[in-house]
This record gives structure tokens, C-alpha cells and sequence, in this order.
């Protein structure tokens, strides 16, 4: 069954553009922390207990429209990044706010935590990728990705690729010392969102040209293109097997995704009533969304 299990209207004052789940090894699996950012400024931490969504605090850090959050791997931390041009980390126990770090002079777009969750990546408008310390907040290194803003970053799985999306269209692969490696063509406009497969073989990317493509990460060529989406992609994310895959658009929908057959499971074509933001897994049977709606929305997805 698929179904939209809760819609919780007016999550936020405005838009939300950004959305992560993080369930750890002692909860059940259709529980979990959601974080969710917008551009009203403002952080939420929510409980999902498995029916319903409760708000738990809300986090004044920014004093901009947050752009994009992220848990930590290691469940200890979750950061956001701001029009504002800082990132703010906050402890995940007491949703207190632990260090802002300044990313400036350019806004950090999106924002992502290392494998060993002793980093933060983010990226800005002059396409390059900032490492940041956690413990210190200071900065440790300045990562060319050869190519035009930076709107989307994620790391593998083993640790061994840092992907970079552009708003020219291209992929850049840096490798885990954050050497850049590989430039992945296929899109003709901007790089929304990256996700790797769990086990690290492949990734997929969703562009502003309506497309998904799927690249195997051994000989770096895509071995799938995806359309269905009748606008701009804005989020993608395999789910915890690897065996499907979610994306949201601008075309206000969510759609579930075979990997296997490249094809639609489901779709909810009218997920959300303006822009689907962004898309998170929780388990292999929930799913996350947000849109420019205000509105927060779970999935059951069996």
C-alpha cells in the first residue's frame, strides 16, 4: 500500500525547503527524528512515534531562510546552513545550538556531514566545496570542484566519493581526501539533489532538466535515465535497501521509483499543492517530504 500516512499543513511560516530523518538502532523502524529547515528562518526538531508527527522545539540560528539541514552519521549532531551565510550545529540530545560557523562571504546552499561525522561539507556560489572542523568550527580546507555554484553535495556510504552538483549541469566526483577525480556529464541545467546507493556502486542525480540519471560509480557512465516528472527535480534519495528510489519536484508530486526496472511504483501527483522541496527516508516503509506548501508529509510505503 502507498499512502499519505500524515500531512501535517503549516509545519512552517513559509516555505520549507529542506528535510532529514534519522532513526536510531534502538528505535523502531517507523520511528525517528525528522529536522526540517525553511525559509522563515527557522530550525524544527520533530518525534515521529510511528502515527503521529509532534513538534519537539523550534530553533532560532539563522538570521535567513534556511536552505538545507542534515543529522550527523552518528546521531550526536545535526547542522543547518543559511542565506545567512552561516552554518549553525546544534546537539542532537538537547537541540541546543553548540557552535555557529560562519561560511561566508557567499551563502552555503547545502550542507552535509562526512562519513565519520567529523566534517561538514557545504557548498557556495563560487563552486567550490568549504571543510569545516566540527570540534573547532574552523576551516580546514577549500575543495575545487572545477565547475559554477555548488547547490548539492553528498558523501558515499564507504566513504570513498564526495559528489558535487552544479548549477552548470555537472557532477563533480572528488575522491575521500577531497581531490576532484571525475566530472559526470548528462545534465543540461542545474543539479538539485545527489544521493548514493548503499552500497556505493551508483548515484543518482536530479536536475532542473526533469531528468534523474543513474551513474555507475565503476566506470562512471550513467546506465539510467529517468524521466516522468514534468518539471524541475528537486530531491532524490535511495531508500535504506537500495532497492527504490523517492524524488519530489516542482511539479508538486512524490514518486517512488524501481531501481531494478527504472519505472514508477507509485505516484503521489498531488503530494504537495506548490513545489516539492525535498525528499528523506526514514525506513524502507516511511517517507518524508516538504514543499513550498508549508506542508510536512509521511508515507507509508509498502
Amino acid at each position: 500500500m502507498y499512502s499519505i500516512e500524515k500531512r501535517y499543513e503549516n509545519g512552517h511560516d513559509e516555505a520549507i525547503w529542506a528535510v532529514d530523518w534519522f532513526r536510531g538502532e534502538n528505535e523502531n523502524e517507523n520511528e525517528g527524528k525528522i529536522v526540517t529547515g525553511s525559509l522563515d528562518d527557522t530550525v524544527k526538531f520533530w518525534q515521529y512515534d510511528g502515527t503521529d508527527l509532534k513538534l519537539e522545539k523550534t530553533l532560532h540560528g539563522h538570521n535567513l531562510g534556511v536552505l538545507s539541514v542534515a543529522f550527523a552519521p552518528s546521531g550526536k549532531l545535526f547542522a543547518s546552513s543559511s542565506l545567512d551565510c552561516n552554518i549553525s550545529l546544534w546537539d542532537f540530545e538537547t537541540t541546543e545550538q553548540i557552535r555557529k560557523i560562519e561560511s561566508g562571504p557567499l551563502e552555503s546552499w547545502t550542507v552535509h556531514f562526512t562519513r565519520d561525522s567529523q566534517h561538514i561539507l557545504t557548498g557556495n556560489s563560487d563552486g567550490k566545496i568549504e571543510m569545516f572542523n566540527v570540534e573547532t568550527g574552523k576551516k580546514e580546507k577549500s575543495l575545487e570542484t572545477k565547475q559554477k555554484m555548488s547547490l548539492s553535495i553528498a558523501t558515499s556510504p564507504d566513504g570513498k566519493w564526495i559528489a558535487c552538483g552544479s548549477s552548470n549541469g555537472l557532477v563533480s566526483l572528488l575522491d575521500g581526501e577531497g581531490n576532484h577525480s571525475k566530472t559526470l556529464e548528462g545534465h543540461a541545467m542545474p543539479v538539485r539533489a545527489l544521493s548514493f546507493s548503499p552500497d556505493s556502486k551508483l548515484l543518482l542525480t536530479a536536475s532542473d532538466d526533469k531528468h534523474i540519471k543513474i551513474y555507475n560509480l565503476t566506470d562512471f557512465q550513467v546506465v539510467g535515465s529517468i524521466s516522468g516528472h514534468s518539471s524541475w527535480v528537486l530531491g532524490v534519495e535511495f531508500s535504506p535497501d537500495g532497492t527504490t528510489f523517492a524524488s519530489s519536484s516542482s511539479d508538486k508530486s512524490v514518486r517512488i521509483w524501481d531501481l531494478a526496472t527504472r519505472t514508477p511504483l507509485h505516484v503521489f501527483a498531488e503530494a504537495h499543492t506548490d513545489q516539492a522541496w525535498a525528499v528523506a527516508w526514514g525506513s524502507q516503509n516511511k517517507l518524508c517530504s516538504v514543499g513550498e506548501d508549508r506542508a510536512i508529509n509521511i508515507y507509508s510505503i509498502s
